[in-house]
């Protein structure tokens, strides 16, 4: 009879032991389902938040530029500085004066295809140099 008791004894602990182990299981997932993973995503989600918030004020920041800009756009002022800054533009009664002459660039190029062409363009450019020579041209730093 002992071998009897003590096989009965036996399969009620290996019982008591694996459902122990489920429990333990079953509670381990219980606890990741309610409360890691959603920590985990609340975390990820705050991260993700700040992130968002800090490009959208980026964002602001550049459309309230923006519509500084367009805002002095709509002006008549606004529109010719526009035009003479981006555009080059100049009204009739201006003239546009150089502030630097054009260096003297010593050019000792072959005479080979590449360089023939390079080497008549600056000859034009010389030669265009020495006739607008005679054009005087106002020095805004002379009296």
């Amino acid at each position: 009879m002992s071998t009897i008791t003590e096989r009965r004894f036996s399969g009620a602990r290996r019982n008591r032991f694996a459902m122990i182990s489920v429990g333990v299981v079953f509670v381990g997932a219980v606890s990741l389902a309610f409360f890691v993973i959603p920590m985990r995503t609340w975390t990820e989600q705050r991260s993700s938040i700040a992130s968002k918030s800090e490009q959208f004020a980026a964002f602001e920041d550049i459309n309230d530029a923006l519509q500084d800009e367009v805002d002095v756009l709509k002006t008549p002022e606004g529109i010719q500085e526009a035009i003479r800054s981006q555009l080059g533009y100049l009204l009739a009664s201006e003239k546009r004066v150089p502030m630097l002459d054009v260096p003297n660039a010593a050019a000792n190029l072959p005479t080979e295809w590449p360089y023939s062409v390079v080497t008549n363009i600056l000859q034009v450019r010389i030669a265009q140099a020495v006739r607008n020579s005679g054009v005087e041209i106002l020095n805004p730093l002379q009296p």
